[in-house]
């Protein structure tokens, strides 16, 4: 999980480098241009890291105010990938969001908060939450650069902290509990490469 969260980062990193030129100018004087990209009302996305570690997934973001809009992402996986080897979980991730141009591209800042029931399977353990999630929240920084007039692609990392509860058991069939754990944790928390559909106003 770790080498997944290193390639996003170079990947946004390298990303926004050159994101600058798939943005239009505000300056322009080509009013045909300005009206290319109209500001959006709701947006619908997925998230390709995650349906790299086969976890399904989906989000929706409703644009209430020039620079402000919140989203909402589910992910889910309900199937074990093999028999030393799972990530079951059903996740939930509201998020408000700061868009520094009025028109909801380019750069955004966001709070976000996160809530995740989970069996996960790896190597010699099987963890799995106890009567309460996984919890936390932190911030999120992000770029959206359009593709075509509804297409784009959104690129975002956060940080924060979390929190888990969980019970530890042997990974064999019917393994035996070992024990019961707690933990906090503060660091990256979601890494994104969303493909966006844009609904305008």
């Amino acid at each position: 999980m770790k080498t997944l969260y290193i390639s996003a980062f170079m990947l946004l990193s390298s990303f926004l480098l050159h994101a600058e030129s798939f943005s239009y100018d505000h300056s322009s004087p080509n009013p045909t241009e300005e009206n290319s990209y109209p500001n959006p009302q709701i947006a619908v996305k997925t998230n390709g890291l995650l349906w790299l570690t086969t976890v399904m997934n989906g989000e929706c973001e409703v644009f209430f105010h020039p620079h402000i809009s919140a989203s909402l992402s589910l992910a889910w996986c309900p199937w074990f990938i093999s028999q030393k080897f799972a990530l079951r979980n059903l996740s939930i991730m509201p998020e408000a969001r700061w868009w520094l141009r009025a028109d909801a591209k380019g750069h955004f800042f966001g709070l976000h908060l996160s809530a995740a029931w989970y069996n996960i399977k790896f190597g010699d353990y099987r963890y799995q939450d106890t009567n309460r999630p996984l919890w936390g929240g932190g911030i999120t920084y992000g770029y959206y650069f359009p593709l075509t007039t509804n297409w784009g692609i959104e690129l975002s990392i956060g940080a924060g902290y979390l929190s888990m509860r969980y019970d530890r058991y042997h990974n064999v069939d019917n393994g035996a509990k070992i024990d019961t754990r707690q933990t906090s944790w503060f660091g990256i928390d979601r890494a994104a490469i969303s493909i966006s559909y844009r609904f305008p106003r």
